[in-house]
C-alpha cells in the first residue's frame, strides 16, 4: 500500500521498574568500578536451563555502544539472546548492543534477556565490567569495598516463569493449561484453524508462556515459523524487541479470560478468539509539549518526557463480536522517564477495558463521526460495563455505502478540499476510558486503536448482520486504493478476491495504536489489586483479583502517541 493513501485515512482524535526472578533470586551486582550498575536475574530456572535478564544503569556519562562482559564459574552456557549480540568462550561471556539500543543517557538503563543451559548449580555471575570497566553500582570510590546487604525476610514478588521452550516445544503434561490455551491445542476457528500448507496445530502450539497464575497461555508468535510453514494470521510486534521485555516478559493472551473463569459466573465470562490479540511495541516515544491528540501531525514544541510502551490489545474486526460486546483484553505496560532528569512513571496494567456501551457501536468516519448508537443485540457477558466518556467503537455500517454512493464527501489532513468517501474509508476506531482510583492511587488512560482495512462491516439484512468489504469493490460503489488493488488481482486471475483471501487488502494489518491520554499519581502501595474491569482497586489480594503496579507521578495529563504500523507479510490472511 502507498504510504500517502494510509496517512490521509488519519482522522485526528479527540480525546526504575524492580526486576524480579520466577526462581525467587534476584542478584544485583555492585562491584568494584565506577559509572554502571548491572541487574542480573534469573527469570526462571528448569532441569538443565534457565532464562535470564540483565539491566544495565550507566552512571557515567551518555555511551552511544555498549559491551558488557562477566564469567561463568559452573559451566552455563547461553543458547539464545533478546535485544543483544551474546557470544560466549569457554567462561566468558561478551553482550554487546544491538542496532537500536547502544545509546544509554546518564542515569538510564538498557535490558537484554537469554536462555541457558546449566548443570550442576546456576551461580549468578559476581562481576560485570561495561566497556572494560568493571561496575559498581554508584560513581565511587573504586577503592570502596561495595555493601554487603542482608538476605530479604520474605521472598521478593516473582515474574511469571515465561517459557523456556518459546516456539520449540509443547508445555509440561503436568502443566496446568489455560481456556486459552486450550482453545489453540486443537484445530478450532476460535483458536487456531489452519489451512493446507500452513503451520500445524503442534506446531503452533508450541508459542505458549506462563501466566501470573502458573498456568499455560498462547503467546505471540512470528507470522512465519523456523522450520518455514506460515501461520496465516500475525499477532503486531515482537515483545522482546521492548525495552520492558526484560520486566513484562511475555504477554499471557487471555489471562484476564480466565480470571474470569475461574472467579466468576459464567454469565460473567468473555472469552476472545485467538487471532485478534495484537502486540504494540514502540521504545522511546516522545511526548510534546502541548500535545493533546486533536491534530494529525504532533505539535512543534519541546519533548517533556520519553515513553516505552509494551501492549497486548484484543481487537478483531474480520467478525461480528465487536459489534455487541464491548469489553476486550488489554495487558498495558508504559514506562515514561521526564525530560531533563524529571520523574520516572509506571503502569503496568492487565484488565478487561470497555469501549463505549454494550450491545452495539457507533458509526465510523463514514458517513461521518456523532452518528446515533446503533443498538445489535445483548452484549456478552450481558453485565459488561459501560464506558460513557469515549467515542467507544466506530464501525463501518451500510450508512457508509449509501454516503459513496451519494458522493457525500470529508476531510483529509493532507488535502485543502474535501475529498469523496470511498469503499476503502470504511475503517474501524476504537476508544476507551480507563480509570483506576483508590488507596492514594488514580490512574487515567485513554487509548485509541484504529484499524485502517477491517474485513468486515455492518450490515442488518445479511447472516450475522455481517459484510464482507472487499465484495463491495465488486460493485458500482467507488472504491478507492485498496478497491484498486483487488481489482488488479482480479484482472490477473479472471476471479473475484474473496475476503479471506491473502491478496485481499481488507485483513486489518493496517493499524494505529495510541496509548492516548496517560497520567499515574500515586501516594500509596506500587501494587494494588483490582477485579478483572480495573475496580475496587485495593492494597491486599482478594478473590479473583488482578496484581496491578502504578508506579511515580506524572503531575499532569500526557498524551502519548504509539505508532502506525502495517503487519501484512507474506501468508497473512483474515480472519486476523
Amino acid at each position: 500500500m502507498r504510504l500517502h493513501r494510509y496517512r490521509s485515512r488519519l482522522w485526528t482524535a479527540a480525546t526504575v521498574a524492580a526486576v524480579v526472578a520466577g526462581s525467587g533470586v534476584a542478584v544485583t551486582a555492585a562491584y568494584a568500578a565506577v559509572g554502571c550498575g548491572v541487574t542480573y536475574s534469573v527469570a526462571s530456572q528448569w532441569p538443565g536451563g534457565f532464562t535470564a535478564n540483565v539491566a544495565i544503569t550507566n552512571l557515567g556519562d551518555p555511551v552511544s555502544s555498549w559491551t558488557l562482559t562477566w564469567s561463568y564459574g559452573n559451566g552455563q552456557q547461553i543458547t539464545q539472546a533478546w535485544n543483544a549480540t551474546v557470544s560466549q568462550s569457554g567462561g566468558q561471556v561478551t553482550a554487546r548492543n544491538a542496532s537500536y539500543n547502544g545509546s544509554i543517557a546518564t542515569g538510564a538503563t538498557a535490558s537484554f534477556g537469554f536462555n541457558g543451559s546449566w548443570n550442576g548449580s546456576n551461580t549468578a555471575p559476581t562481576s560485570f565490567a561495561l566497556n572494560g570497566t568493571t561496575c559498581t553500582g554508584s560513581p565511587t570510590d573504586p577503592t570502596t569495598p561495595p555493601p554487603t546487604t542482608a538476605p530479604p525476610t520474605t521472598p521478593p514478588p516473582t515474574m511469571p516463569p515465561g517459557d523456556p521452550t518459546w516456539g520449540t516445544a509443547l508445555p509440561p503434561a503436568s502443566a496446568p493449561r489455560s481456556r486459552a490455551y486450550e482453545l489453540i491445542a486443537t484445530a478450532n476457528e476460535k483458536g487456531y484453524l489452519p489451512r493446507a500448507g500452513e503451520c500445524s496445530v503442534e506446531i503452533h502450539a508450541r508459542y505458549w508462556t506462563y501466566g501470573p497464575d502458573g498456568k499455560v497461555y498462547p503467546t505471540w508468535h512470528p507470522t512465519r515459523d523456523p522450520s518455514g510453514c506460515n501461520f496465516g494470521h500475525e499477532h503486531g510486534d515482537d515483545p522482546r524487541t521492548s525495552d520492558l521485555y526484560g520486566t513484562a516478559g511475555w504477554p499471557a493472551f487471555g489471562y484476564t479470560s480466565e480470571v474470569m473463569l475461574d472467579n466468576m459466573p459464567d454469565h460473567s465470562h468473555r472469552h476472545e478468539d485467538h487471532v485478534g490479540h495484537k502486540v504494540l511495541v514502540v521504545n522511546n516515544s516522545n511526548v510534546i509539549q502541548g500535545d493533546n491528540g486533536t491534530s494529525f501531525f504532533p505539535p512543534q514544541g519541546p519533548t517533556i518526557a520519553v515513553c516505552d510502551i509494551l501492549l497486548k490489545f484484543h481487537q478483531g474486526t474480520h467478525s461480528p463480536d465487536a459489534f455487541t460486546n464491548n469489553v476486550h483484553e488489554l495487558l498495558f505496560n508504559q514506562r515514561c522517564v521526564g525530560s531533563n532528569g524529571g520523574p520516572v512513571t509506571e503502569a503496568r496494567y492487565n484488565a478487561m477495558i470497555p469501549l463505549g456501551r454494550p450491545g452495539g457501536f457507533s458509526p465510523s468516519e463514514c458517513p461521518g463521526f456523532g452518528r446515533p448508537f446503533i443498538n445489535v443485540a445483548p452484549a456478552v457477558p450481558a453485565d459488561s460495563p459501560s464506558d460513557t466518556r469515549s467515542l467507544g467503537r466506530l464501525i463501518a455500517e451500510t450508512g457508509c455505502i449509501d454516503a459513496i454512493r451519494e458522493g457525500r464527501t470529508h476531510f483529509d489532513p493532507l488535502y485543502p478540499n474535501p475529498v469523496p468517501f470511498t469503499v476503502s474509508d470504511m475503517d474501524d476506531f476504537w476508544f476507551s476510558d480507563v480509570q483506576v482510583t483508590g488507596s492514594g492511587l488514580d490512574f487515567h488512560l485513554a487509548p485509541l486503536f484504529y484499524v485502517v482495512n477491517p474485513s468486515r462491516y455492518y450490515d442488518p439484512t445479511l447472516p450475522n448482520r455481517m459484510g464482507r468489504i472487499v465484495d463491495l469493490c465488486y460493485t458500482d460503489l467507488a472504491g478507492g486504493d485498496y478497491c484498486a488493488e483487488a481489482r488488479q488481482v482480479t484482472q490477473q486471475t479472471g476471479q473475484q478476491v474473496a475476503w479471506d483471501d491473502p491478496r485481499s487488502p481488507f485483513k486489518g494489518t493496517l493499524r494505529e495504536y495510541r496509548p492516548g491520554t496517560f497520567s499515574v499519581r500515586n501516594s500509596g502501595p506500587s501494587t494494588v489489586y483490582t477485579d478483572v474491569y480495573g475496580r475496587n482497586a485495593s492494597t491486599t489480594p482478594f478473590a479473583g483479583s488482578i496484581e496491578q503496579y502504578f508506579s511515580g507521578n506524572t503531575g499532569s495529563e500526557m498524551y502519548v502517541r504509539g505508532s502506525i504500523k502495517d503487519y501484512a507479510a507474506t501468508g497473512v490472511h483474515a480472519p486476523n
